[in-house]
């Protein structure tokens, strides 16, 4: 029997920093891209960012100049356009002013739950804070009668866009950011230490003694620090109600000459390209044995992987919304010929199988993203939608049954409302089978009130 032999085991933790910050790359919406490369900018010498003319602020600074003045003239006077105004396809954008629970709330009315378990969910929606975290434990902020739905919902909220609301404190909310983002098994399980009680040593910039606190290398702690930057502690003020975003659209699919076309947006967002001179530079210092030289050429060498990362995260952003497009533009075919009336009822996974990626990704793209068609802009996320039940058409959407109520509602001229068992009746009629209780629930969705009545 050979000697000196030790067998030992050792826990090793692999987190694939760059594979999350491409996720988080996808999930981002043009401005905050926007933001996200200017940051990387004034850090990192090796990035050249080449702003197009078409800038953000640019275009809202024009749309918020066209609104004033079709607001300054007078009817006899209609607004017209500048010769030197741009005409293309960007001019579609909207201003919007976000709420976070007016958000999650209609999140909230696409999704098919059991509706005890949606009634808690908007119970709770309702009273989160604009950090996006319950004030209360959530069982006391509940009726007596939804108490026993309460943790369903409260996993549903928090699987919900943007990732880390449902929390009680900012700590939660990073675990859940993270979870969201993939993380699993043992990593999750020591991030979440490294959360609740290594952050303090981590500001100081301890990290030899986190490592040791959670037994493992310092090149994880390191690992854990640079993705707990890309989180955010308050996922709820993205959506403050004081904040006005001006939306521009990630895609266009429109008609030309009868056809499809589809569009990928790039002029929203700059070009980045590394700069030539540090490439220069970083062979210079190859040739320097000096300590400085070569604690320079690791500086530069640094550098110059985070620039071709980023660059690569926004190539594959690109690609894969792209892709998406053109899954989307093929599956909704008739929604993009026709209108809202003919949307299919798609859900996300049948898209991702198309793609080639997983469901997650395609949620992170219809995340807070926008498509600019021929009957206005829609997120991407209300592409997908359950399917109702038609006898002419078995994949039909229920947000194509939400437009066929709006429009039965709108043209009635009888001067009386119509009841939800009416407008059950014309559905009917038109080979659709839907519940009286169902029009009741689609009805509030789309905020028409049952007295309404057209006026003449």
């Amino acid at each position: 029997m050979q000697q000196g032999l030790e067998l030992s085991l050792k826990q090793e933790l692999k987190l694939n920093v760059q594979l999350m910050q491409t996720m988080e790359t996808l999930s981002l919406s043009q401005e905050e891209l926007r933001e996200k490369i200017k940051k990387e900018a004034e850090t990192n010498p090796a990035l050249i960012v080449n702003d197009s003319s078409s800038s953000y602020d640019r275009i809202a600074n024009e749309y918020r100049q066209r609104t004033d003045r079709r607001e300054s003239f007078s009817d006899d006077a209609p607004y017209l356009p500048d010769d030197r105004e741009d005409t293309n396809w960007m001019e579609g954008m909207v201003g919007e002013k976000e709420n976070l629970k007016t958000h999650l709330l209609a999140e909230l009315g696409c999704l098919n739950i059991d509706e005890n378990v949606k009634r808690t969910a908007e119970t709770l929606i309702t009273s989160l804070d604009r950090n996006g975290f319950f004030p209360a434990s959530p069982e006391t902020i509940v009726k007596e009668n939804e108490k026993t739905y309460v943790e369903e919902a409260v996993k549903i909220i928090q699987h919900m866009e943007p990732d880390g609301v449902g929390a009680m404190d900012w700590r939660e909310s990073l675990i859940i950011q993270a979870e969201a983002k993939g993380m699993r098994g043992d990593e999750l399980s020591l991030f979440r230490k490294f959360v609740c009680c290594e952050l303090d040593n981590a500001r100081l910039g301890k990290f030899a003694q986190i490592a040791k606190n959670l037994r493992i290398e310092t090149e994880e702690v390191n690992a854990f620090y640079e993705f707990l930057k890309t989180l955010t502690p308050f996922p709820g003020r993205k959506y403050g109600s004081e904040y006005e975003e001006y939306i521009i659209p990630e895609l266009s699919i429109k008609k030309e000459d009868g056809v499809l076309k589809m569009h990928l947006n790039s002029e929203a967002f700059p070009s980045v390209e590394i700069d030539p001179e540090y490439k220069n530079l970083a062979d210079e210092y190859k040739k320097n044995s000096t300590k400085e030289g070569k604690e320079a050429a690791q500086f530069i060498k640094n550098k110059l992987n985070a620039a071709s990362n980023l660059i690569s995260q926004l190539d594959i952003r690109a690609k894969t919304i792209e892709k998406t497009g053109a899954v989307l533009m093929e599956k909704q075919k008739d929604f993009f010929l026709n209108g809202p009336l003919y949307l299919k009822g798609m859900t996300m996974q049948e898209v991702a199988d198309e793609v080639g990626v997983h469901e997650a990704t395609i949620s992170r793209i219809a995340s807070s993203k926008y498509i600019d068609t021929d009957f206005g802009i829609y997120p991407i996320r209300s592409l997908f939608s359950n399917t109702v039940a038609s006898e002419s058409n078995e994949n039909l959407s229920k947000n194509a049954v939400k437009e066929m109520i709006k429009q039965i509602i709108e043209e009635n001229d009888t001067g009386k409302p119509l009841s939800d068992q009416k407008i059950s009746d014309a559905l009917l009629a038109k080979g659709i089978k839907t519940a009286r209780r169902t029009v009741s629930k689609y009805r509030k969705e789309l905020d028409i009130d049952s007295s309404f009545t057209r006026t003449k």
